[in-house]
């Protein structure tokens, strides 16, 4: 999705990230406790482009989850893994379990999930998504969808990753374009947004950059979509008003400095003109230039310049 507005890829990532909270992978054949809360890794854009999702997920049991999703596995990937796992190590800055869950594609074959390298073993746990039966899980959503019923977590992880579950790319383009069809139907938008999103997310390889950037348009103009884009433009004004108010504050703090540099400026310039007018009565009265510069601190020359 590099072609797409970046505010809406933020908006996406939002609405998939929220969606997540109390959902499993265990529906892709990953057995495993229910998301707790899912949390950005911050990696640098080159390093989490690497990846399908730049977020950890932390599970029921204290666990976190990298999730990726691969349609041709190699060796490379593992080493893929391993980089990633070791970024967010030191990412936390401590030791915390991790389960690297990759999902395959149906293109994907049975893989082997072990990397040894003598001190360095990973082990994968792998998701097959060719265990989905697409035709069956598309029926059902039709049907339910259209007498106005809540699709269950199930059903929701399941239609995400339908594109995926079959091998050619012409039918995972028609099985995406259905479920995004369908999505649109569904009467709850929290739901509807989540579909959306998490199909556009996982069919990233698959999707074309201008049918992405139309399903992103469309989750925008949305009332959910609307209100991450609000949350957002507030997040943004109130960075503006804070450096506005900063820039005020400091050029307060200038103007304050230059008042007191002239005031200073001032009072020296009324003490020279005492000293002046001292320096010119005590000539008069006879004092010499040496005795009136001992006596005001002014110099012979400038005592003498009164004389001219």
């Amino acid at each position: 999705m590099g072609d797409v507005a970046y505010q809406n890829k933020d908006i996406v990532s939002k609405i998939l990230t929220e969606g997540m909270k109390e959902k499993s992978f265990a529906v892709y054949g990953v057995p495993m406790s229910r998301i707790t809360e899912v949390l950005p890794v911050n990696l640098p854009v080159i390093e989490a482009n690497e990846m399908a999702t730049d977020n950890l997920f932390r599970l029921e049991d204290d666990s976190y989850a990298i999730v990726d999703y691969e349609s041709s596995f190699s060796e490379k990937s593992k080493i893929k893994y391993v980089c990633h796992i070791a970024r967010i190590l030191k990412r936390y800055g401590r030791v915390i379990k991790i389960r690297m869950i990759v999902l395959c594609t149906s293109g994907a074959r049975r893989i082997n999930t072990v990397l040894d390298a003598g001190c360095l073993q990973l082990s994968i746990e792998p998701g097959y998504l060719s265990s989905i039966e697409t035709d069956t899980v598309l029926e059902k959503v039709r049907g339910q969808i259209e007498e106005g019923q809540k699709l269950s977590d199930t059903e929701v992880m399941q239609l995400i990753v339908l594109p995926l579950t079959v091998k050619k790319r012409e039918e995972q383009k028609e099985i995406l374009e259905e479920v995004v069809n369908l999505a649109k139907k569904v009467k709850e938008e929290e739901q509807q947004m989540f579909i959306l999103s998490g199909v556009i997310t996982f069919a990233d390889k698959i999707i074309e950059p201008e049918y992405a950037r139309r399903v992103e348009e469309w989750i925008k103009m949305t009332k959910v979509g609307r209100l991450f884009e609000e949350e957002k433009q507030q997040a943004v004004a109130e960075v503006r008003e804070s450096l506005q108010k900063t820039i005020a504050e400091k050029e307060k703090a200038v103007a304050l400095a230059m008042a007191e540099k002239e005031k200073a400026i001032a009072l020296a310039e009324k003490q020279y003109e005492s000293l002046k007018f001292a320096s010119v009565k005590l000539l008069l009265k006879g004092s010499s230039p040496e005795e009136v510069s001992k006596t005001t601190g002014l110099s012979i020359q400038e005592i003498e310049e009164f004389l001219r």
